[in-house]
């Protein structure tokens, strides 16, 4: 007799055995029903119901290998001898530290280059810009001294004239001013005072400044050379310059220029 297997020893549910035929005690002792129950055909439900149960008990089987309990008792005492698991292996790294150290140095070193580079570019075309940029300021300077400057110049002094000019025209009180200044720069004790005016001038100085001018024993003398505006004193010891051209020149020299007052240049 074949040895039965393993997962078919199991109890079947009633609805797995409900076409299966039943065996009764006392068939066993009648032939004639042994021999009609193995002689009876089975019917289509007792087939499908014997399949059925045969495909369970084989996926039974499929599922609980017959040497999983004995693993399971193989492996226990070695586990309770140890106590607790073996531990796990260390995982082995994708990438060796010092080649991706070697690639890290590698990539810095290589962007740190770039960057140099880039910026040493940028550097130089920075200085670039600058020495193009004083090239053309220090051409502006230039054309200012040698052009500009020198017409800047000659415009002032003819403002300046203007000016002067348009002064003199509108308060001759200012030959006072001019008397007066030269008066300062006489030296004390001089004999033989003489005091030029333009005809012009002559009745304003003697109306402000008549007693005084007595008083210094001064004589006006009347000097159509001499503009409107200006005078001279002349001394046996001293002769003071005060007209209008002279202290014009003394103006431009103080700026490095020199010109005349004259009327062809008004």
């Amino acid at each position: 007799m074949s040895e039965p297997l393993p997962g078919a020893r199991r109890i079947l549910r009633a609805d797995e055995g409900r076409h299966l035929p039943v065996w009764r005690l006392d068939t066993f002792g009648d032939p004639s029903m042994q021999d009609e129950a193995r002689r009876r055909p089975q019917t289509p439900e007792e087939q499908r119901a014997i399949e059925a149960a045969l495909l369970a008990a084989r996926q039974e089987a499929e599922r609980r290998p017959h040497g999983e309990a004995i693993r399971r008792e193989t492996a226990a005492p070695d586990s309770a001898a140890a106590g607790t698991a073996p531990p796990p292996p260390a995982p082995v790294p994708a990438v060796d530290p010092a080649e991706a150290e070697r690639i890290k140095t590698a990539a810095f070193d290589e962007g740190y280059a770039a960057g140099y580079d880039h910026g040493s570019a940028a550097a130089r075309r920075e200085a670039e810009q600058l020495r193009t940029m004083a090239r053309a300021a220090s051409g502006v300077f230039d054309r200012f001294e040698t052009e500009l400057a020198p017409r800047l110049l000659e415009l002032a002094i003819e403002l300046a004239r203007q000016v002067v000019r348009r002064e003199l025209a509108q308060d001759n009180n200012m030959i006072l001013a001019v008397v007066r200044d030269a008066f300062n720069q006489l030296i004390g004790g001089e004999t033989g005072r003489q005091l030029l005016l333009h005809p012009s001038d002559v009745q304003l100085v003697r109306a402000h400044l008549g007693e005084e001018l007595e008083l210094g024993q001064w004589k006006i003398v009347e000097d159509t050379g001499i503009e409107a505006g200006g005078c001279r004193i002349a001394t046996q010891q001293s002769d003071i310059d005060a007209t209008l051209a002279t202290r014009w020149k003394r103006t431009l020299a103080a700026l490095g220029q020199d010109g005349p007052w004259s009327d062809d240049r008004a």
